[in-house]
């Protein structure tokens, strides 16, 4: 029997997240799945995209842009990714275009692929809850297939005459994915133990000792505008505490050591509070694991359970703070002109993705007004809530995991071979 003629997908992502996510699908498709042909998969993505098997056109670190004043400000910029990517997808000739989040360039793409005939599949839907409801006439119009992360997005787009399928959220994958390369190599991406000596191991002096986990954000204006003020407060929230921060993906050391410095220059932090912060790269979910309430990861075991609490850019990361089980404060900072824009358009009463999902504020939200003693103080008043955080991260498991088991990617990677394929 002749085997079926390899398609090919070509896969946009903008952003870290987007390129995570779009890893599993991408090493999915290129080993073949359920017995189905292999496909070729090319990319604008990241590292992961091309560790997974597709081949790297374009990456995301040099098309990162935050903030609708930035966005004008880099109009030429954008406009030139757009006609190349335009470029590269007519070189391609693709047999589908699979788009993941980044809704401000790819329904841009979009529109201009389905005009030529290309199938467009969307991974992670626009936003369009939160605002800009007008943007789903186009979608409707635009996409073939749209894949969302969150229950309640079904309902939503059914309502404007859009078919969605709920096909999980994709950080419970990358949950699993960290717990077996932890049961693979034996232990964690960075222990903490090994770096930071042990809670074991501190004196009487020190017995309260604790780690801060910081989340500035993953783009640089995000961590920039963020990270001093995330030192200060966990250093007044305790004076002994280890300042971890999860670097970002496309980021380096040096970038969080400049910052740094120059937040000591300008009197914001003391040399202390700067020598106190440690920055990993690529361990976010295994610095979470350690600690969180364990719910998740099972009989892995860390001393550090329960030493933790974090400070959060709003974003993803406090969904991912939120299912590995550590207490979080969410804090951002745009510039004036975003908040005030963002103000007008969002019709949201929270910000988190946490918050949204169970439709109360169950976390503690700080915009804008980011200062040590209020970060610092919402800190302190984890204590006071824990059983309510608890209760409430339970809830938000139990809302987003399919009772099939099935993964996020598994959905999408059914979806893009029936089409192909089948």
């Amino acid at each position: 029997m002749t085997e079926p003629q390899k398609k090919k997908v070509f896969v946009i992502a903008g952003e870290a997240s987007g390129d995570l996510h779009g890893s599993h699908v991408v090493r999915k498709l290129v080993a073949g799945d359920g017995g189905i042909a292999a496909c070729e998969v090319v990319c604008w993505g990241g590292d992961l995209m091309a560790q997974a098997g597709g081949r790297l056109l374009s990456h995301y670190k040099d098309r990162a842009i935050m903030g609708l004043w930035e966005v004008i400000r880099n109009l030429r910029k954008i406009s030139g990714f757009l006609d190349q990517a335009k470029a590269d997808i007519l070189a391609e000739k693709p047999d589908l275009l699979l788009l993941i989040d980044n809704p401000g360039f790819n329904l841009r793409i979009a529109e201009w692929a389905k005009a030529r005939g290309i199938k467009v599949h969307y991974y992670i839907a626009p936003k369009a809850w939160a605002w800009n409801t007008g943007r789903i006439k186009t979608m409707r119009r635009v996409i073939d297939k749209l894949y969302v992360i969150f229950p309640f997005e079904v309902s939503f787009f059914e309502r404007y005459g859009m078919a969605a399928e709920y096909v999980g959220n994709p950080i419970l994958e990358a949950i699993d994915q960290s717990l077996q390369r932890f049961d693979e190599q034996r232990g964690w991406d960075v222990d903490l133990t090994d770096e930071l000596g042990g809670p074991a191991g501190v004196d009487a002096m020190e017995s309260d000792k604790k780690v801060v986990l910081l989340m500035p954000g993953s783009r640089k204006n995000e961590v920039r505008g963020l990270l001093p003020n995330f030192v200060a407060a966990a250093r007044k929230y305790n004076a002994n505490a280890f300042c971890v921060v999860a670097g970002a993906p496309g980021l380096d050391a040096d970038f969080y050591r400049q910052i740094l410095l120059a937040a000591v220059d300008k009197g914001q932090l003391s040399q202390a509070d700067a020598d106190a912060v440690k920055v990993f790269f690529g361990a976010t979910y295994h610095l979470l694991m350690q600690l969180g309430d364990g719910v998740l990861t099972g009989s892995v075991k860390s001393e550090w359970k329960g030493r933790g609490v974090a400070l959060v850019a709003s974003g993803t990361a406090t969904l991912e703070t939120a299912l590995l089980g550590v207490p979080q404060v969410v804090a951002y900072r745009v510039s004036g002109f975003t908040f005030f824009m963002a103000k007008w358009l969002v019709k949201l009463r929270w910000v988190s993705l946490v918050n949204i999902l169970l439709d109360r504020g169950l976390l503690q939200e700080h915009l804008q007004d980011v200062s040590p003693e209020r970060l610092s103080g919402a800190l302190t008043q984890l204590n006071l809530n824990k059983s309510n955080l608890e209760a409430g991260y339970q809830e938000l498991r139990d809302l987003l995991v399919l009772p099939s088991g099935s993964s996020a990617s598994d959905g999408v990677v059914r979806g893009i071979t029936k089409v192909l394929y089948l």
